[in-house]
């Protein structure tokens, strides 16, 4: 391994990729009832959320071949640079539906809506390219134990669900904790993660991707999908995907009757998350990858079914959401890993894919 001294910043680095995307994954979660004021009812909200999911898919299914390409140092710069215009469109977008409703308000809902769509999906994009950059270079940092270091590095996204549900709770909204500021200076707030990224990442040194290093030639990077327990990893994991990213992206919205201040339940859940992500190493040696997938399944299955039950008492709310938690948070790093382990001769394209 290259550059062996320098994967703990890089590590922090990858790490802060996710803190930055979950602070605006949260913030905007939260953002329905500001956004409403501007004429965007729940199904145009649903379009725009839905937006964050489309580039991130798209993106990343080719990301690990941009990576194997171009390498990681110049991908993840090109996604921060795209991330600081993203928060660019969100900060100006209110004051431009000042601007426009005074013409005609149908046509300002529309194009606020429009550009709040297309900085969604620009958000989604570069989180696509973090994820096709940072899952291969940790798993090549640390080939001694994937599945407990993807497991600390995913650990980001709950922690930047965390620190932009904290600032929903307490600055969105009529029912803050503290006092409400418009709504775009708490979406825009992970572009303080973005400076300090920038900063890391120009001056760190990057090893070789393993086409780059000469440790396969570009055409086996492909072996991975004449694989079929890949192809089946890659259809499992789409349902993962499905599954923990659409329900936590309208779990605020959907229980705003429920619960006041409905994001402290994505609070609870992602701190629970959080937490259990830097214990995989040990629950893995003593059950294997694959038991602790199948484990996990289990739990989160349970769990959802709870929660899709009628729900009146907010102590079973967050009974059944720490179910969910628990089943939910190994599921996405350790099924990198396992792809990770299994075809490392495939480097960022097998991760990329899945």
């Amino acid at each position: 391994m290259e550059k062996q001294v320098n994967r703990g910043k890089l590590m922090i680095a990858s790490f802060l990729t996710l803190v930055a995307a979950g602070m605006g994954f949260a913030a905007r979660g939260a953002a329905g009832p500001a956004w409403a004021e501007m004429g965007i009812g729940p199904g145009d909200f649903g379009g725009i959320m839905g937006a964050g999911f489309l580039g991130f898919g798209f993106v990343i299914l080719g990301g690990g071949v941009l990576v194997e390409m171009f390498g990681y140092k110049k991908l993840l710069l090109l996604a921060i640079v795209l991330h600081f215009i993203s928060a660019g469109m969100l900060f100006v977008a209110p004051g431009l539906y000042d601007d426009w409703v005074d013409s005609d308000a149908a046509t300002a809902t529309a194009n606020v809506q429009n550009l709040l769509y297309w900085s969604v999906f620009l958000f989604s994009v570069c989180a696509g390219l973090y994820e096709a950059v940072i899952n291969p270079l940790v798993g090549q940092l640390y080939p001694e134990n994937q599945t407990h270091y993807l497991n600390i590095l995913h650990a980001g996204w709950p922690g930047g669900l965390i620190v932009g549900g904290v600032l929903a709770a307490a600055f969105q909204n009529d029912t803050a904790w503290v006092n409400e500021i418009p709504w775009h200076y708490a979406l825009c707030a992970y572009s303080g993660v973005l400076i300090i990224l920038m900063i890391m990442v120009a001056t760190e040194e990057f090893p070789a991707t393993v086409s780059e290093g000469g440790k396969q030639s570009f055409d086996v990077l492909f072996s991975c999908f004449l694989s079929l327990p890949f192809i089946l990893l890659i259809v499992l994991h789409g349902l993962i995907g499905y599954m923990e990213l659409g329900v936590d992206s309208w779990q605020t919205r959907l229980m705003e009757n429920l619960v006041e201040n409905s994001v402290t339940v994505l609070i609870y859940t992602s701190v629970l998350m959080f937490v259990l992500r830097f214990f995989a190493g040990p629950i893995v040696h003593a059950i294997n990858p694959i038991g602790l997938l199948f484990a996990s399944s289990v739990i989160a299955i349970c769990g959802l079914l709870w929660l899709g039950t009628e729900i009146k008492s907010v102590a079973v709310i967050f009974a059944a959401a720490t179910l969910y938690s628990l089943g939910k948070a190994f599921l996405w790093p350790t099924m990198l890993a396992v792809a990770g382990e299994r075809y490392p001769q495939s480097g960022a394209v097998a991760m990329g894919a899945l």
